[in-house]
């Protein structure tokens, strides 16, 4: 490209967007143990949130990918969703069924197999899905009504930390549009590890390499974030893209460079026996039972194979009459490539910059 910077200063949009901050913050309270940074405020919070709702937040981190699907309610050009929580909220609130459903469930399913579905016309594939997907399809109604009524139960402690934390990333927002203005390659360079700016293209590295043209794209947005970091968390949206800008907050720093869920996933691989049953339930679901007659181990030993697969997310569990049955997640095993860059893009402590200035910035009027 013949003027990079200035294609650039044109194209690329930095904002707060309060309603992105708030279902990346049941992101990390759903795995804090992968958000290092974020951890001692999840730990106090999940203690704080009252049993029902504690309930409600694990029920609908399984169902929407640990709501990181759920940042697809609002779309990035979209500027009304800059002023408020609420304002991400209404527009859940305007969804119909269908549309509630493919972005809660993600981009896995086709939007007519899921209306086949919800009208009850089922099939094999309907009986593999998870069973909270399964009960979604048949009520998505009153599934949309409850998260909704979960989510502003959740809003006065998120908005308890919205007030500590915002100061930071509209100063962010700030300091992002000067360097943009002053030098936007470097600048977008340093934003993520895998994000890889080139002379006629920008590249992504996550499970696979994403690769985009510049006269493809009419927006580059950069969305600011205190809980996003490790993840590059990619949105595409035919020609407009999104990647979060993390911003560190003090108090906030790693206290480890290696998270626990991360060492959970790795054990799982360490015992032969115990990768040759997640095979097996990739393939069907299979009881405690069975498990135990197919790979020629007692049923105390697969009970104990089973809870770490369950523990590190790579299976669900649903009863059918006296047995429970288990199941794989591909899903899950697909994003095990992405779990290893981001646990080579965490900074060691100690060698992490200092933020630019130690003095806190002046709140908002």
């Amino acid at each position: 490209m013949q003027d990079l910077p200035d294609w650039l200063r044109k194209h690329l949009h930095v904002a707060y967007i309060p309603g992105y901050e708030f279902f990346l913050s049941l992101h990390v309270l759903a795995k804090p143990e992968h958000h290092t940074s974020r951890l001692h405020w999840a730990e106090e919070l999940l203690t704080a949130l009252p049993a029902p709702l504690l309930k409600k937040l694990h029920y609908f981190s399984s169902m929407s990918n640990q709501f990181l699907d759920a940042m697809d309610f609002l779309a990035p050009w979209e500027e009304c969703f800059e002023h408020s929580v609420e304002a991400a909220l209404e527009r859940v609130q305007a969804m119909d069924a269908g549309e509630f459903a493919q972005l809660m469930i993600g981009p896995v399913y086709h939007p007519r197999q899921l209306h086949t579905w919800m009208q009850g016309r089922t099939d094999e594939i309907f009986e593999e899905l998870k069973p909270e997907h399964r009960e979604f399809l048949r009520h998505p109604l009153s599934t949309k009504r409850s998260f909704l009524e979960f989510c502003y139960d959740y809003l006065p402690f998120f908005q308890k930390e919205e007030r500590r934390i915002e100061p930071w990333l509209v100063r962010a927002v700030h300091e992002a549009q000067e360097q943009i203005k002053l030098d936007p390659i470097p600048f977008l360079s340093q934003v993520h590890p895998r994000l890889k700016v080139h002379e006629n293209f920008l590249q992504f590295h996550k499970a696979k390499t994403y690769t985009f043209g510049y006269s493809e794209l009419a927006r580059v947005h950069l969305r600011v974030s205190t809980f996003v970091a490790p993840h590059l968390l990619l949105g595409i949206y035919d020609d407009h893209i999104s990647v979060c800008l993390s911003v560190d907050v003090p108090g906030t720093r790693a206290t480890s460079v290696i998270p626990a869920d991360f060492i959970s996933k790795m054990k799982v691989f360490s015992d032969p026996t115990r990768t040759a049953i997640l095979k097996s339930l990739l393939a069907h679901p299979y009881c405690t039972q069975q498990l135990a007659d197919l790979h020629n181990i007692s049923e105390p030993a697969v009970n104990k194979h089973l809870n770490l697969l369950v523990d590190t997310g790579f299976i669900w569990s649903e009863r059918r009459g006296r047995y429970v049955f288990y199941r794989a997640i591909a899903s899950r095993l697909e994003q095990l490539a992405v779990d290893l860059h981001e646990f080579i893009d965490m900074p060691v402590p100690g060698l992490v910059s200092p933020p630019a200035s130690s003095h806190p910035p002046e709140r908002r009027k």
